[in-house]
Formats: structure tokens, C-alpha cells, sequence
């Protein structure tokens, strides 16, 4: 029965999208479209292969994104207001063009260590001269280091579970190693949710990337000799649908096409992660869902 419903909206789906030309009258008909396929497969009622034919279709009249819930382009020069961000700005900072660049070298930091044990000799001996040697005649004694391994900045917004993230983004220097991430978060930990990472390297690649409490899975990946090594800026688009069909495109050209429905909550906010190197954003655009609305025919 529910495969019939199916049927019937399919065939059904050209009148009202003739008849009206509202567009959220037609995202209104997707949706309804997929509760019915999302039922069919809680129900068993229909074979997984003609459900993810139903998907395919929808996803490719699935455009939600309404709403313009995030916008940066950095020519305010200040990251304290319009969005608000927070974060690590010693390597976010905009320059002089108007553009944010965020650069991470192996910068070294203190870091404690415990001293050698001491002979009983020795002991007594370090007290006796701590107690001819003045404090102003000590010398600071250099200590190991540990390396800075990443630098996040992130910025609260309600981000729906489908949304339109457009990032204007460039590799910059001559450096060809580490990585930067950026994407919609959940928790307040900031360690959830969804990434685009540009990985560098000889071969340098994107990759969508799902967290969850910090551990990290690759859903896809693509790769190409010189990605984005030519120092200029380059449209990086990533939609989502509300059936977890996510798309990247580079400059219009599109690279991926994916499906992940690990979460279908909304997100807390929007955060860039840069794991070393040199880059510049230029803006960075983020449309989310409308609020529902109930019609009917």
C-alpha cells in the first residue's frame, strides 16, 4: 500500500508543480515525497533498491536551502562581531586585502617535564647551594617543547540538517603540507557533525568527513595532482539534502556526490580547523532550511 502512495505522488507530482510556480509549495511536494519513502522503508513495504531509486530522484528537486542563517566576508576586518567568533585568532587573523588567513606552523610550546631522580648526595648538595645561589642569579633552564597541532575558529548558528555551504578558499605560501577542515557542528564540544577537508601533500585531495566525539570517518574522498595549488581563490560548494545526499563542487564542477544519514538533527554552529599549513577564505556563505509549513490540496 505504501509503495502505491509512492507511485501515486510520483505521478501525481507534475500538476501542482505546473499549476503553482511557488517553490516551497514544490519543496513542500518533495518532502511529503520522501516521509512516504522513509515509511515504505520502516515498513519493509518496498525493496531497497527501488527506495534508493526514489531517493536519487528526489535529491535532484531537493533544494531546502532557503534561509541565509550565516555570512562572512571579511571586510569589516573584525572577527568579534557580524558573526561572532571565537577561537585560537594568534593564527586567524585578516589581512590586508580584506581576506582570512590562517596560518599554522610546528610552532613550540612549554611543556613540563619531570626531573631526574636524584641521589641522596646529590640532594643535600642541590639544598646547600640553593642556599648560596641568590634568585636573581638563576637562570632559566630551557625545557622540551611539544608541537601546536591545530587552531579552530567556530561561530554559534542553526544550521538545519540540510543546508548550502559556500566557502571561497586558497592555499597560500609555498608550504604543500597539513590541512584544513571546516563544516557544521553538534554539542558544545564542537566535535560532531560533518567536514570538508583539503588535505595537502603531493597528491593533494577533499575529503567529506563524518565526526562523532572527536573520532573521525572518511564517507568519500577525491584527489588530483595540484588541487588548488595555484594561490588563487576557489568556490567550494557543498549541499545536503534533507535525504543526507551531499554534493561538492569546485568552482561549479562537481567532484562528489554522496549519501550519509548518520544525523538528521539539526547543528549548533559552524567551525574551521586548520591542522598546519597556509590558507586564505575569502567569505563564507551558509543557507539552511525554512521552518516547516503544513499545506494542503
Amino acid at each position: 500500500m505504501k509503495v502505491m502512495w509512492i507511485m501515486l505522488a510520483i505521478l501525481w507530482a507534475p500538476a501542482p508543480l505546473l499549476a503553482q510556480s511557488d517553490q516551497q509549495q514544490t519543496q513542500q511536494l518533495v518532502k511529503e515525497l520522501k516521509q512516504l519513502t522513509d515509511q515504505a522503508e520502516r515498513d519493509r513495504s518496498a525493496n531497497y533498491r527501488f527506495i534508493d531509486q526514489l531517493r536519487d530522484l528526489t535529491s535532484r528537486y531537493d533544494a531546502p536551502w532557503r534561509k541565509q542563517v550565516l555570512y562572512d566576508d571579511f571586510r569589516d576586518g573584525d572577527l568579534t562581531r557580524n558573526p561572532v567568533w571565537h577561537g585560537d585568532m594568534d593564527h586567524f587573523r585578516i589581512d590586508r586585502s580584506g581576506k582570512l588567513r590562517s596560518r599554522l606552523e610546528n610552532r613550540r610550546q612549554p611543556l613540563t617535564q619531570d626531573k631526574p631522580r636524584q641521589s641522596t648526595e646529590e640532594a643535600i648538595l642541590g639544598m646547600l647551594l640553593e642556599g648560596v645561589i641568590q634568585p636573581g642569579d638563576r637562570r632559566a633552564e630551557t625545557q622540551p617543547t611539544a608541537l601546536s597541532t591545530q587552531a579552530d575558529i567556530s561561530t554559534a548558528a542553526q544550521i538545519s540538517n540540510a543546508f548550502a555551504i559556500t566557502v571561497e578558499f586558497g592555499r597560500h605560501g609555498l608550504n604543500r603540507e597539513g590541512s584544513f577542515e571546516w563544516g557544521p557542528y553538534q554539542g558544545r564540544q564542537r566535535d560532531s557533525g560533518y567536514r570538508i577537508a583539503y588535505e595537502g601533500g603531493d597528491r593533494p585531495a577533499i575529503k567529506v568527513i563524518r565526526y562523532r566525539s572527536g573520532m573521525s570517518a572518511v564517507i568519500d574522498r577525491y584527489d588530483q595532482s595540484n588541487l588548488l595549488g595555484d594561490g588563487k581563490l576557489h568556490k567550494i560548494n557543498w549541499l545536503r539534502s534533507n535525504s543526507g545526499v551531499m554534493t561538492i563542487q569546485i568552482d561549479g564542477k562537481q567532484i562528489m556526490r554522496v549519501r550519509d544519514r548518520n544525523y538528521q538533527d539539526p547543528f549548533n554552529g559552524f567551525i574551521m580547523t586548520n591542522r598546519g599549513g597556509d590558507y586564505k577564505i575569502g567569505s563564507v556563505s551558509l543557507f539552511g532550511e525554512e521552518p516547516e509549513r503544513v499545506l494542503r490540496y
